[in-house]
């Protein structure tokens, strides 16, 4: 998004460019943020940065369902499921990750 947005959508003002870079930047910090907290082992450290990244994803799949009369249905809901995968992703490195820092305290 931040090199290529037309890749995500047909943008008809430098304004919607602008935004989707900048959405592509705050993806790229939370998500640098998280791998080097999990890289580190700090389970505390990525548990807050992958909850960032989860509020985040979340706030911009409410906001697109919530998008309708503004752009219509059809560009709703590609704002709606853009970011599912990245909660998926988000929620399922959450989950893997506690399981792990579980069965690590196990005798």
């Amino acid at each position: 998004m931040i090199l290529a947005p037309s890749r995500f959508f047909s943008p008809e003002s430098g304004t919607e460019t602008l935004l989707m870079q900048t959405i592509g930047i705050l993806d790229v910090v939370l998500g640098s943020g998280a791998c080097a907290a999990w890289a580190r082992g700090g389970d505390g450290e990525f548990r807050r940065w992958a909850t960032v990244g989860l509020i985040n994803d979340g706030a911009d799949f409410l906001l697109g369902l919530r998008s309708r009369p503004l752009i219509g249905t059809k560009s709703a809901l590609i704002a709606a499921l853009a970011p599912v995968p990245f909660v998926a992703a988000g929620l399922r490195g959450l989950v893997h990750k506690r399981r792990g820092s579980l069965s690590d305290t196990r005798p």
